[in-house]
This record gives C-alpha cells, sequence and structure tokens, in this order.
C-alpha cells in the first residue's frame, strides 16, 4: 500500500479537474469559447483584445504620464 500526502492528493485532483475541463462550463459554453478562439469569432476577439491593449497602459505595457523612465 502507498502512502500518499494531503499535498499529492490535491494535486492529483486538480490534475484530474484539469484533464475533464472545467465543470463550470456548460457544452455551450465550451463551444463559444472554442468559437471566440479558434473559429469565425476570432478575429473580432482579437481586434477587441488590441483595442484594450492599446487603450490600458497596465494591460499594454506601455509608459503612463506617470512614469519616471
Amino acid at each position: 500500500m502507498k502512502f500518499v500526502t494531503i499535498g499529492e492528493e490535491l494535486l492529483e485532483e486538480r490534475r484530474r479537474w484539469r484533464r475533464a475541463g472545467d465543470p463550470r462550463l456548460s457544452e455551450a459554453d465550451r463551444e463559444l469559447l472554442r468559437r471566440v478562439t479558434r473559429g469565425d469569432l476570432a478575429d473580432a476577439f482579437q481586434e477587441a483584445l488590441d483595442a484594450d491593449l492599446d487603450a490600458d497602459p497596465l494591460l499594454g505595457g506601455h509608459p503612463t504620464d506617470n512614469d519616471d523612465g
């Protein structure tokens, strides 16, 4: 019999969850995410991300007026 620590049990449980997918998402939610990231909505999604990155200095990583250097 192999003894397993609580930490090892938790890690294994997380691995099982990752392999099974997020249980909070329905199949319809998963399909929408597939369309947004790989399907017919991918271009619109990328444009929205680019706009957010340009508009928000924290997300985009570009300097703000308050930066000293």
